[in-house]
């Protein structure tokens, strides 16, 4: 048995990287490892396992520090990187004892044998969907870097994965060495697809309820379907990641009829939206995976999002779902909501989705990198 510590500043954010986070763990505690969490926030695992539906034994936890939990029950999504550096920093010297640490949010360097998970590089500075020319935003920089040690060459030689080719081809251009892409892992367990025929004309919007997810826009592009003829509504699913954000997503969505918040959602009732509904809609740009992209698809709906990032290559690069702007977006869900014979097309070219990212594929191509990891 060995022994493994994972690092997740707060699994309490409930997105794609928590999703990660919960089924790597299981993953290696299935695959006779002994795991350690090193986190900001202590996690309710029962929750969490309904959540993501997994079956994490309770590991042992580890809260190093005092600034970083201070800054994750005060700050929720807000300066997530200094939280993350924070952590590492408070627990560095704790890490000797340990045969390989995993990240399971970004990278930092280590000196212990490390398999790191890039969602989105931590210290890179050339991503198309950040924008760092501030003055402020170099100073952060700057002081995470510094916080942590950074030293792009201890970075280097972990074994660093990557949650699609488009976060990998970043993370190569940074670091200059080899990325492996493993997709994070699409959870449908207990789902059972509804036909087409009896599902509903509506949208889901799926993830962090947060500024970078552009609900806002989303609600007027169904909107704007609407004012066009089309009789559609939008269901907003997902937990709270920024609270004045979520606060005016509530205040539009209770002056129009068409538009349900459902929150942060069970598993089951997930499932039920996603075997009930025909569209999904994503509205950030440069995702670098797009989790809920792949869930919609891998439940048979038919999924838009915004033509950029890695879910492009969960769409499969197809035109007609990916949109640069709202007008494109309008014009081209249209033209899928009025054709019966495109839908099934499309419907038809995405039933692989749900076989590329199951969680059995990802709990084996990580016990596989950590296993080669080892000392």
């Amino acid at each position: 048995m060995s022994r493994i510590a994972v690092f997740h500043p707060d699994l309490g954010m409930r997105g794609g990287a928590e999703d990660v986070c919960l089924h790597a763990i299981e993953a290696l505690q299935e695959d006779g490892h002994e795991v350690t969490l090193f986190t900001l926030t202590r996690p309710d695992f029962s929750g969490l396992n309904e959540y993501f539906a997994t079956s994490v034994s309770t590991p042992t936890v580890r809260v190093p520090g005092r600034l970083g939990p201070l800054l994750a029950r005060n700050l929720e999504n807000k300066l997530v990187r200094l939280q993350a550096c924070l952590l590492y920093r408070a627990a560095r010297n704790q890490l000797s004892s340990f045969d390989v640490v995993v990240s399971t949010k970004n990278e930092f360097p280590c000196d212990v044998p490390s398999v790191q998970y890039v969602h989105s590089p931590r210290f890179e500075a050339k991503d198309p969907g950040l924008d760092r020319k501030s003055l402020a935003k170099s100073a952060y920089e700057r002081l995470i870097r510094a916080i942590v040690d950074f030293d792009p060459e201890r970075v280097a030689s972990s074994t660093l994965l990557a949650n699609s080719d488009w976060t990998a081809g970043l993370v190569e251009d940074v670091y200059d060495t080899q990325v492996q892409t493993v997709y994070p892992p699409v959870s449908l367990s207990g789902f059972e697809p509804t036909p087409w025929s009896e599902r509903e004309d509506g949208f889901l919007t799926i993830g962090r309820v947060g500024p970078s997810k552009r609900i806002l826009k989303n609600i007027d592009i169904v909107g704007q379907l609407r004012d066009r003829g089309h009789d559609v509504h939008l269901h907003i699913v997902g937990p709270t990641s920024d609270s004045a954000y979520s606060e005016r997503v509530r205040e539009r969505g209770a002056d129009l009829s068409f538009v349900h918040i459902e929150g942060s959602v069970s598993h089951e009732r997930l499932l039920e939206l996603l075997g009930s509904h025909r569209y999904g809609l994503h509205g950030r740009p440069y995702e670098h995976f797009g989790i809920t992209v792949a869930e919609l698809a891998s439940a048979g709906a038919i999924p838009f999002a915004p033509d950029s990032g890695g879910q492009r290559e969960i769409l499969g690069q197809k035109a007609q779902l990916m949109y640069s702007d709202i007008d494109d977006a309008i014009e081209k869900m249209e033209t899928v909501l009025s054709s019966p014979k495109i839908q099934s097309s499309v419907r038809d070219d995405l039933e692989s989705v749900r076989e590329a990212y199951s969680p059995e594929r990802f709990k084996k191509d990580i016990c596989s990198a950590v296993n080669q990891a080892l000392p």
